[in-house]
């Protein structure tokens, strides 16, 4: 493949329009969506004090990294836009790093065209517009991948080690430090540790077949020493989670649908095919541009066929294919497909697609270029239109205002309290400092009953299923008909019960 070394000003020039653009998509609107459950215990959490942080997230089963990272970035309290910055800046840089390996493998057009997918790619987007970690995951493990790729394309120079002249001492360098970077970050990183090894045990395999014994040796040494590293490092905080969690570090897991064939297409839909995903209700927004998704899957075909027989063919495939592997083959005891988990394979995807681009002739590239960024605008929009997040902020302004001593509020979502008392405007007096909330049914009665107005909250704060509208009033039959119902975006609705006549 035709990747070249030296670099030229052009190649940073794509490397920075290309970032830049990704970093813009992201920071549009980037506070327009309210927070939902996770980007609330993000700004709970970082607001706890740094023993009661680290406490919090192992018990969570969470690494404390990103969230004490977060807390040394943010203001004392940060809006919507603000805590989400980080992540649309990680994103930004991710797709730097994406060119990087592109051009690195098959030269500046196969870069730019994996750049520019992941660039405007709706579910990078959508993450790159969460106050997650999820971003900064990507951006490490696309830091390791474009060591391992390195390593690939000089092999007999990856076994000289640090010490010796001529080693490749930064992709060395890279692939460890992203892989414990990731790993200390978020248990989503595990796979990766699995799919590098896979590769490294490739690269190893060459240089006993094809270099002479010296060369195995050596690399087989290098290897042994980072994996040393790598467990010296990270094993501890896995450690931690482990004993915090009680050894049940699966029951986290309880959210995730089971396993389906709409899951799946939502699933691959979303993370590679260029469709934006639902945030609580799994499932796919309305394709922007319906072509797209075949065109970009016939690309990485095409993609890994430019590269068989090639060992950066077998990186790319391994890291692209180890992920959603091995989580289908665990929900097939415990379900764990979801958008958020691979998000990080649509690295080497996106890669292998613009290493397919670059089987066009070259007279045709320009145009090529320029269709299918106009296509993946297009396919972007309905990311900004739509509303994919429970407008619990709504829910939370109107109740401070209409809502008086005295009144109860029933909910039907566990984790509404946590909503409402996060999202309430600011400068308002806390909402149980005049009304109860409560997702008890029998006490909402037994107050109404006893003369109090009873608001009633149906809607979700997650991912999961949420009751419906006419359930929820049946069951709320004893208080008779509503006063007032309010639909608050498209997952909420507050029903108004007015006290019993006296008497």
């Amino acid at each position: 493949m035709a990747g070249g070394a030296g670099w030229s000003i052009r190649d940073w020039a794509w490397l920075v329009l290309l970032s830049l653009l990704a970093l813009a998509a992201r920071c549009i609107r980037l506070g327009h969506q309210p927070f939902w459950l996770d980007e609330v215990f993000t700004y709970q959490r970082i607001h706890l004090d740094t023993a009661a942080l680290i406490a919090d997230s192992f018990a969570n089963r969470h690494m404390p990294n990103y969230f004490l990272l977060l807390r040394s970035l943010m203001p004392p309290q940060p809006d919507f836009a603000a805590l989400r910055l980080p992540s649309a800046l990680f994103g930004a840089l991710s797709v730097g790093v994406v060119f990087a390996i592109g051009r690195r493998v098959a030269g500046r057009f196969a870069g730019g065209v994996a750049a520019l997918l992941m660039a405007l790619a709706p579910t990078q987007v959508q993450y790159g517009q969460e106050a997650r970690s999820y971003t900064l995951l990507l951006l490490l493990i696309a830091i390791a991948l474009w060591g391992l790729a390195g390593l690939a394309r000089q092999p007999a120079r990856a076994a000289l080690g640090w010490r010796r002249p001529g080693g490749l001492r930064l992709e060395w360098t890279a692939w460890l430090a992203g892989t414990i970077g990731a790993l200390d970050l978020l248990g989503d990183a595990m796979p990766w540790l699995l799919a590098s090894n896979a590769v490294l045990f490739c690269i190893w395999r060459y240089l006993r077949a094809a270099h002479p014994p010296a060369a195995a040796h050596g690399f087989r040494r290098i290897w042994l020493w980072t994996q040393a590293l790598v467990l010296a490092c990270c094993l501890p905080f896995y450690l931690a989670i482990y004993v915090a969690s009680s050894a049940r570090m699966l029951d986290v897991f309880d959210w995730v649908p089971a396993l389906s064939w709409h899951g799946l297409w939502v699933v691959a839909g979303s993370t590679y095919l260029m469709r934006p995903a639902e945030v609580v209700q799994f499932g796919l927004m309305p394709a922007g541009v319906a072509v797209l998704s075949p065109c970009v899957a016939a690309l990485c075909g095409l993609g890994l066929f430019r590269l068989r027989g090639h060992l950066e063919g077998r990186v790319l495939g391994l890291a692209f294919a180890v992920l959603p592997l091995s989580l289908l083959a665990v929900s097939l005891v415990k379900p764990m497909l979801v958008p958020r988990y691979l998000l990080w394979s649509a690295v080497p995807f996106f890669v292998l697609a613009g290493i397919g681009a670059a089987a066009l002739p070259r007279r045709w590239r320009p145009l090529a270029a320029v269709a299918l960024s106009l296509l993946c605008l297009l396919n972007l929009w309905p990311v900004y239109r739509v509303e994919a997040k429970p407008r619990w902020d709504r829910t939370a302004a109107m109740l401070a205002t209409v809502a008086q001593p005295g009144d109860t509020i029933y909910v039907d979502d566990p984790n509404a309290p946590t909503m409402l008392a996060t999202l309430q405007p600011r400068g308002q007096p806390p909402l149980d400092s005049k009304a109860l909330v409560t997702g008890q049914l029998d006490l909402a009665v037994a107050r109404w009953k006893q003369g109090s107005r009873v608001w009633a909250v149906n809607g979700r704060s997650a991912l999961g299923q949420r009751e419906s509208l006419a359930g929820f009033e049946a069951k709320l039959v004893e208080l008779g008909r509503p006063q007032q119902t309010t639909a608050l975006g498209r997952e909420i609705t507050v029903l108004e019960f007015a006290p019993p006549p006296a008497g």
